[in-house]
């Protein structure tokens, strides 16, 4: 088995209590216990892996989500967590002592695709770090769509009262159920994307580091792991995205049947992007 990639994704659940409109992320997929993900931890530590990207669903939403973080500590994994940050109070500490970028959704300034409160939630963590010394790389990420295009400038001012690292604006991506279904309504043409994009980089990047993500950029640039084992690769023809099936985490040669597919060039891209000031 050859090395592991520095970076993995692993989606430790599909449960949500969301149900956002552009949501990539598949339903109902199995999950394994505590026990079998600490033999995967103990595996990426192994076989190289510097880091892990917990994502979902909302990774939060599982009931041993603190013993995970404990764990992947254990295993000498730097851990980055990507949340809707619903439950964030729940586990301010731990999150406080063990995540070391924490990615957190805005999508309008004044409201969100999620609940009611959602926005509220945000900005409350948001003005909970707020001037802390010590606190996690925090990253917003904003999807654009038709509804929020023009509201892409009142979302960089209202970040501008906070501190924040990293701003990722991401093109609609059309993958798995609910943004498939919601593509016609929700999708922009590529090169109005580009257009607001760059005007919102050209305009914020003084305050915050500023990164466009086009579907292309993201284009088999990932090691995910499902939260049944299986490892899968997104790989988008432009039309709609599908999630590759390239085998299980604990296949003999699952780096080699990975190297098939990856872009080494976006790979590392999104890495120095989404994870480094």
């Amino acid at each position: 088995m050859g090395n592991f990639p520095e970076i993995v994704t692993f989606r430790i659940t599909s449960r949500c209590n969301e149900d956002c409109k552009y949501c990539l992320a598949p339903k109902n997929i199995k999950e394994l216990g505590l026990e079998d993900l600490i033999r995967i931890f103990k595996l990426l530590h192994n076989e190289g892996t510097k880091a892990v990207v917990l994502t979902g669903g909302e990774p939060s939403i599982r009931e041993d989500f603190g013993e995970i973080i404990r764990e992947i500590k254990k295993s000498n994994l730097r851990i980055f967590l990507d949340t809707n940050g619903s439950f964030f109070f729940k586990y301010k500490k731990l999150i406080d002592e063990n995540v070391e970028v924490l990615g957190l959704p805005l999508d309008f300034s004044n409201r969100s695709y999620r609940n009611s409160g959602s926005i509220d939630s945000i900005l409350k963590i948001l003005e909970y770090y707020k001037n802390k010394e010590k606190r996690p790389i925090v990253r917003i990420g904003t999807v654009v769509t038709k509804d929020n295009c023009k509201e892409l400038k009142k979302i960089g001012e209202l970040l501008k009262n906070y501190s924040i690292d990293i701003w990722k604006i991401y093109e609609f991506l059309p993958q798995n159920i609910n943004a498939i279904n919601n593509k016609d309504s929700l999708q922009i043409p590529i090169q109005a994307f580009k257009k607001l994009a760059e005007e919102i980089k050209k305009e914020f990047s003084d305050f915050f580091k500023v990164v466009v993500s086009k579907r292309s950029d993201r284009d088999k640039a990932y090691f995910f792991i499902n939260s049944d084992g299986v490892v899968f690769m997104p790989l988008d023809n432009l039309n709609l995205c599908e999630e590759k099936i390239i085998g299980n985490i604990f296949d003999n040669n699952i780096v080699e049947k990975w190297e098939l597919f990856i872009s080494k060039e976006n790979y590392f891209r999104n890495i120095k992007d989404t994870f480094i000031v």
